[in-house]
């Protein structure tokens, strides 16, 4: 199983700080599955300017990370080397807020993956296994 650190995944996903939802990627099974790692900590900028009076993470940062995750996995394999993948279609859940310092586990899933469509599903869980959100995803695959 691989690995992919901060900087890996920049250099994948051509995102960079602060809009980079994840800090690393494990349990990486080629095309099928992986876990993203987000470390929030009381200081990250969404907390300074989302709902100042009682800060909170907001619900689209959340799901970035699942998409995010999702799209590193792909683009770590050679086939997804010339191609972008689009998101055409989100459906997200979610069950608890995130107020306060925590790590998030993204679990991903590829389900089914053709020549011009990727199906996909993520949850996310904090530390003490609670879940946040889930949610079904699908990518157009293109060229770049």
């Amino acid at each position: 199983m691989k690995k992919l650190n901060k900087n890996q995944l920049i250099s994948l996903t051509k995102i960079n700080k602060p809009f980079l939802m994840i800090d690393e990627i494990k349990n990486i099974i080629d095309l099928k599955s992986a876990t993203g790692i987000k470390k929030i900590t009381k200081n990250l900028w969404f907390f300074k300017c989302h709902f100042i009076n009682e800060p909170i993470m907001p619900g689209t940062l959340i799901e970035e990370s699942m998409l995010q995750t999702i799209v590193a996995l792909l683009y770590s394999n050679k086939k997804f080397n010339d191609k972008i993948c689009l998101i055409t279609s989100a459906k997200t859940n979610f069950y608890s807020k995130i107020k306060k310092p925590t790590i998030l586990n993204i679990y991903i899933k590829i389900l089914k993956i053709t020549k011009l469509k990727v199906e996909t599903s993520g949850v996310v869980k904090d530390y003490k296994n609670i879940k946040i959100a889930s949610g079904n995803y699908n990518y157009f695959i293109s060229k770049k």
